[in-house]
């Protein structure tokens, strides 16, 4: 395993126990459940280093989980360009991700608490979150410790994405989901 796709393991174990910790400190105000899947209609980019992590969990899928996703990325009639329509991510299954542990980044910090100089409002770091969620108190309220600092996420993610195309040779360029599972399910059946 490379140093930079360990760091991005690293990386997404943070991610994931802070989101536990989220939902431990406001547990009635978080209402992301498996089901609900309304996150799941967006078309969303990754990095290589996020391509090769659903690759490796496109390929610990069963034969007949593959068959399914293929058929899934199939049903596009142009698999590489992005969709402007909302239509279900391909990995969405039944209201379910079908790669749920190799989801990308975005995927686990979706619908949380987020706080980036992205986001608009009227200057610094402003908060979003899913209209799901907290929705029984106002997003100010919500401690500072709880809240995903959306930019610092993604400046480590692309450092440590920098460090894996480095490592492994590969171009720079993001890659839609759908690109990354075909692709990854080309390597699987290869």
């Amino acid at each position: 395993m490379s140093e930079a796709y360990a760091q991005y393991q690293r990386l997404v174990a943070k991610v994931d126990a802070f989101g536990q910790a989220i939902r431990q400190q406001y547990s009635t105000q978080i209402t992301c459940h498996a089901g609900c899947d309304g996150c799941c209609y967006q078309h969303f980019t990754v990095f290589p280093v996020e391509a090769e992590a659903l690759a490796q969990a496109v390929a610990a899928l069963s034969v007949q989980e593959r068959q399914h996703l293929h058929a899934q990325v199939q049903q596009e009639t142009n698999p590489w360009h992005v969709v402007e329509t909302p239509s279900p991510c391909v990995l969405l299954a039944q209201g379910r991700c079908s790669v749920y542990q190799g989801r990308p980044l975005i995927c686990r910090m979706h619908g949380f608490p987020l706080a980036s100089a992205m986001i608009e409002g009227s200057g610094g770091l402003q908060r979003d979150c899913c209209p799901l969620n907290f929705s029984a108190m106002p997003l100010q309220d919500i401690a500072p410790q709880a809240v995903y600092n959306l930019d610092l996420v993604n400046q480590t993610l692309v450092a440590i994405n920098y460090l894996f195309v480095q490592e492994q040779a590969l171009p720079d360029q993001r890659l839609t989901i759908r690109q990354a599972v075909l692709t990854a399910l080309s390597a699987a059946e290869a």
